[in-house]
């Protein structure tokens, strides 16, 4: 597998040097990210909540799903041309760094600070937190085109930096989809509802007391984030690039 993905890397460097190449982001011509795009990333997480199977969830998110950030959402799924590992690096930093607030679990005050209203502090003894990434398809994972695995490894580090000593932080890939779940885009809301009701299966259920954050590139109807609630038991909190918001 790592030899087939070298020899991807190799072809698409042999493609970028023939063809030129746009920012993901802008269009802008010779960068796969401009700087203005770059510093989408860099910029204060958004929190906001998600409509859970159990009630509200808190979330974090980079902006909306529109724009520059949508495109290059996009092209971090779809385009084999386009290497958008840094931008998912620093975004997932930004989010963990904001996380422990969210969670309780930070080990500032300033960053506690800037926790959801209503969350409970974990203050005191060990905590286990798992940083669990949406599913893709396994047609993604064989091409390597995954987007909420990279992101999740991103705010599992950052969070586990900036939280208090007895935080233990670990990314699990827990969730499957099942054989003959089929893609959520293009769809409606309620399409999506439908299509993600029972296509999930857990390969690890996270034991009582662990504090459980899930991790995908978008939140739209949270329809993917309520099956992840369903078949992991629960969930404590949402990350995501783009936030919940109608499809454009």
């Amino acid at each position: 597998m790592a030899g087939v993905r070298g020899l991807g890397a190799l072809g698409r460097g042999f493609v970028g040097a023939l063809l030129p190449v746009q920012c993901a982001g802008c269009r802008a011509w010779d960068e796969v990210l401009c700087p203005s795009c770059r510093r989408r990333a860099q910029a204060e997480p958004i929190p906001t909540v998600v409509d859970g199977a159990r009630g509200d969830l808190p979330a974090l998110a980079m902006g909306d799903y529109a724009g520059s950030l949508r495109r290059i959402v996009l092209a971090a799924k779809h385009s084999s041309r386009t290497d958008l590992s840094d931008f998912l690096d620093e975004a997932g930093a930004r989010l963990g760094a904001a996380l422990g607030g969210v969670l309780g679990v930070a080990g500032s005050p300033a960053a506690a600070a800037g926790s959801l209203e209503g969350r409970a502090s974990c203050a005191g003894g060990a905590v286990d937190v798992w940083v669990v990434p949406a599913p893709s398809s396994w047609k993604r994972r064989l091409r390597g085109r995954q987007v909420a695995l990279p992101l999740a490894r991103a705010v599992a580090r950052a969070l586990a930096a900036g939280a208090r000593p007895g935080v233990r932080v670990r990314v699990v890939d827990a969730v499957r989809l099942r054989i003959g779940a089929t893609s959520q885009s293009g769809k409606a809301g309620a399409q999506r509802t439908v299509g993600r009701m029972g296509s999930m299966r857990a390969l690890a259920v996270p034991p009582r007391g662990v504090l459980v954050v899930a991790v995908d590139d978008v939140v739209t109807t949270g329809a993917t984030i309520r099956e992840m609630e369903r078949v992991l038991g629960g969930l404590d909190a949402v990350v995501a690039i783009c936030r919940p918001g109608l499809i454009t």
